[in-house]
C-alpha cells in the first residue's frame, strides 16, 4: 500500500539549485503548454548539446558514487516521448535521456531532462483506479510503498515514488523544465536508497535542453 503525501516542507537532503541562466520563463507564449509538435531535431539525435549533457552527468555520477563505475549503455539523446494524449504522435514531450549501469551491482538506471511542454507537475496518484494520464512523469501506483511531493526553498518541487526494486525521482523547476532519475533492479535490494536518488536528480542541470531549444530557433 502506497503511502502517497503532499506537504509544503523543504527536503532535507537536496541543495539548493539554480535555474539555468538561458531557460524561459515557464508561461513563454512559445512553450506549448499541450505539448510540442514532432520534430526531426528531437529524433534521436546526438549533438553538441546532448554532449554536454552527457559529460555533466558523468561528472556528477562519479562525485555521488566515487566507489562505483558506469556504463553508459545509451549515449545521451534528443529524444521525445509519444502519445502523450492517448490518442496522436503529436503533441509529444522533448527530453534528452541517458541510460547507465552499475558496474559493481548490476543495477540500471536512466537520467532525463525535460523541457516544459506537455509535462504535469508532481506525481499521479492512481492508487484510487484513476486511468494512467501520460503528461506526469511519475505515477504512484498501488504496488508502491512510498510516493511523495515537496517544496523546496527555492520553489521547486521533488517527487519521487519507490516499490523497493526501483526508485524514481523528480526535481520539476520554477522554469518548467524537470529532471529525473529512473533506478532499479529487477530482484529489488537496491544499493542506494530514495534519498539518495533524490539527492542526485536535484543535482542535474537542465541547462542543455534549453541551449538546445535556443539553437533550434522555431523548430
Amino acid at each position: 500500500m502506497s503511502s502517497f503525501k503532499r506537504t509544503a516542507v523543504v527536503v532535507a537532503s537536496a541543495a539548493a539549485v539554480l535555474l539555468p541562466a538561458t531557460a524561459a520563463a515557464a508561461d513563454d507564449p512559445e512553450i506549448p503548454a499541450e505539448g510540442w509538435e514532432y520534430s526531426e531535431l528531437w529524433d534521436g539525435v546526438n549533438d553538441e548539446y546532448t554532449a554536454e549533457a552527457n559529460e555533466e552527468i558523468d561528472e556528477l555520477l562519479e562525485d555521488s558514487f566515487e566507489d562505483w563505475s558506469f556504463d553508459n549503455s545509451l549515449p545521451t539523446l534528443r529524444l521525445q516521448n509519444y502519445y502523450i494524449d492517448g490518442g496522436n504522435e503529436t503533441p509529444v514531450q522533448r527530453k534528452f535521456r541517458t541510460d547507465y549501469y552499475v558496474d559493481q551491482t548490476g543495477e540500471g538506471f536512466e537520467v532525463a531532462l525535460y523541457l516544459p511542454g506537455g509535462v504535469a507537475t508532481g506525481v499521479q496518484d492512481l492508487t484510487g483506479g484513476a486511468d494512467l494520464d501520460m503528461h506526469y512523469l511519475l505515477h504512484c501506483h498501488e504496488s508502491d510503498t512510498d510516493c511523495g511531493e515537496e517544496k523546496r526553498k527555492d520553489g521547486s518541487l521533488v517527487a519521487w515514488t519507490t516499490d523497493g526494486t526501483y526508485v524514481e525521482a523528480a526535481v520539476f523547476h520554477r522554469d518548467g523544465s524537470v529532471a529525473t532519475v529512473w533506478w532499479g533492479l529487477p530482484n529489488g535490494d537496491l544499493a542506494v536508497t530514495t534519498e539518495e536518488i533524490i539527492a542526485l536528480a536535484t543535482e542535474l542541470e537542465t541547462d542543455p535542453v534549453w541551449d538546445a531549444l535556443e539553437a533550434d530557433g522555431d523548430a
